[in-house]
């Protein structure tokens, strides 16, 4: 038996005392058991409550608890984003030392897409991964010498 543990033993009382002592210690117990009784019937009542309203309750009302699973599950899937192409720029500058292409894919920036030369042919070659659709684009030559006239377009 643990040191904090008390046990409670009945003593019996002697005649002489049995009178006066017997009524607080039947006082004592009626108070004790009382709690014990009332505690019963106050547990039963709320788990009735429960019951009921679970019971009252339609079945419209009741929510599935993995509903928002599924609205992960609706979302569309990275395959319905069109798929890029790799398109092929050819550039013929035998004299630049720089050749880069400059278009509406890349914003028109200079230095993003750089070709390179091809030591057989001489000519700028570059390989760009587009999605499908309509692209101007010119080649830039050591970085500022731009192609003259119009823009070129590109259909991918």
């Amino acid at each position: 038996m643990s040191k904090n543990s008390k046990t409670v033993v009945a003593k019996p009382v002697a005649k002489k005392t049995a009178t006066k002592a017997a009524k607080p210690v039947a006082r004592k117990a009626e108070a004790k058991a009382a709690p014990e009784k009332k505690a019963a019937p106050k547990a039963a009542k709320p788990a009735a409550k429960v019951a009921k309203s679970v019971a009252e309750t339609p079945k419209a009302e009741v929510k599935p608890a993995k509903a928002p699973a599924k609205k992960v599950a609706e979302k569309p899937a990275k395959a319905a984003a069109p798929e890029k192409v790799a398109v092929e720029f050819i550039a013929d500058c035998p004299l630049a030392t720089t050749v880069s292409i400059a278009g509406s894919f890349n914003n028109w920036t200079v230095d993003v897409d750089m070709l390179k030369k091809d030591k057989k042919t001489g000519l700028w070659v570059a390989k760009i991964s587009l999605v499908p659709g309509d692209y101007e684009y010119k080649f830039v030559c050591d970085g500022k010498n731009w192609d003259a006239g119009d823009n070129k377009i590109k259909h991918v």
